[in-house]
């Protein structure tokens, strides 16, 4: 049985802090209707027009296509996009990102060579997208967390794309931006595919990982790992260390051990495993309990319907090391927190605010919430629906089935 994932002990977590020391080392849903809710019928309308989202046109590219997208800062990045040839615009279609190997090279240009098996990338009735990532933006850098929220953007505002059907692969140098993703931004995706990939990677400093890695963090999401049993970079026995430290924080995983080395000639014997673990694993717009770590505000201070919004010593750390624990450093914040019904209780560990959304899919808004924070109730009132709140979450999510209509903002006792 996985332990609970605040029951990590000590000395499980040393051992894994010896790991981490040595792997640097080694370099290596139903609608719920809102009347009642509020008389501005301006309100409804916002509401139900962004529930129902855009209307899709038939009329829009399909095939294979190369395009590029700019980041805020002027950077350019390169994609290839394939939409099915019979796309119909009254379905909602699943979309893989698909991030390749070998990214510490130039970028090479026009051409979509990146990706270096595209039969694995055709078919299956989805968008696939396959990014390119150089030694200018790297998967685990923020310029590419920002390219890959664009272009999922994009995609969303041209074709109908089923929201909770977002997967990612990754392949070696991809597999490792896979692991990035799932640290560090979860809320978009549905479940994470790193093949021949290592989450050691991420340790090293010299890799330019943007920022710190919270193995707690992917308990929120499963993972489908692969990995080479004699790979000349990254064997399988390598992994060992990882998976102990994911079964104790309980994440959900499949790990298989493939023969042979550093490549992914086994795809297409397990291509029905991996499609039967998509097809098994729809994305749940408000998971009733979420576990989140961050040591910054700035970004990756988010999953789901929890946003960290400040971070620093409170009353009482002292007592939650289980907690401090399951952060990579002791030091950054980290909130677990379940909903049932209109409660929602959370443990904070170095949090001094954070704050709850509310959906009207995951809450009763005609009925009092109350937020619990390490043993006080810190909320209990009615919440009352906000075009402004609606719209604002609606312009940074772009979905149809996460929209969020009052914010709950909650300021915990400082240390002292």
């Amino acid at each position: 049985m996985t332990p609970s994932r605040r029951a990590l002990s000590l000395e499980s977590m040393g051992n894994f802090r010896t790991l981490l020391l040595g792997l640097v080392a080694y370099g290596a849903y139903a609608p719920v209707a809102l009347a009642a809710q509020s008389a501005d019928d301006s309100f409804q309308e916002v509401y139900q027009q962004l529930r129902r989202g855009p209307d899709f046109s038939a009329d829009v590219p399909t095939g294979r296509m190369e395009l590029t997208r700019t980041n805020q800062d002027g950077l350019l990045h390169r994609y290839v996009v394939v939409v099915p040839e019979n796309y119909d615009p009254s379905r909602r279609y699943p979309v893989a990102f698909y991030l390749h190997g070998g990214v510490s090279r130039p970028d090479p240009g026009p051409g979509g060579g990146w990706w270096r098996n595209y039969d694995v990338v055709m078919g299956h009735d989805r968008i696939a997208v396959v990014p390119l990532s150089w030694n200018e933006s790297l998967w685990w850098q923020s310029s590419q967390v920002e390219n890959i929220r664009g272009i999922l953007s994009d995609l969303k505002r041209t074709y109908n794309v089923d929201e909770n059907r977002v997967v990612a692969f990754g392949s070696s140098d991809g597999g490792t931006g896979v692991y990035f993703l799932g640290f560090r931004d979860v809320t978009q995706w549905a479940s994470f595919l790193p093949f021949i990939g290592f989450p050691g990677v991420l340790l090293n400093p010299g890799t330019g990982t943007d920022g710190l890695i919270h193995i707690a963090n992917l308990t929120n999401k499963p993972l489908f790992i692969v990995s080479g049993e004699t790979d000349r970079l990254y064997p399988a026995r390598l992994m060992t260390g990882f998976l102990e430290s994911f079964e104790e924080v309980g994440v959900d995983f499949v790990f298989t051990v493939k023969p042979g080395g550093h490549n992914t000639r086994w795809w297409p014997e397990e291509e029905e495993n991996i499609e039967r673990f998509i097809e098994a694993q729809p994305r749940d717009p408000h998971p009733d309990s979420i576990l989140w770590a961050t040591e910054r505000t700035d970004r990756y201070n988010r999953a789901h319907w929890v946003v960290i919004d400040e971070i620093g010593p409170i009353s009482g750390d002292e007592a939650r090391v289980d907690l401090a624990r399951i952060t990579a450093d002791g030091r950054s914040g980290i909130l677990d927190a379940v909903r049932d019904g209109n409660t929602v209780t959370v443990d904070a560990y170095h949090v001094g605010r954070f704050t709850v959304l509310v959906s009207p899919d995951a809450f009763d808004v005609r009925s009092p919430i109350r937020v619990i924070a390490n043993g006080e109730v810190v909320f209990e009132g009615m919440v009352q629906p906000s075009v402004d709140v609606l719209r604002k979450w609606a312009a940074v999510d772009e979905d149809r089935t996460m929209l969020y209509v009052a914010e709950i903002t909650v300021e915990l006792k400082p240390e002292g």
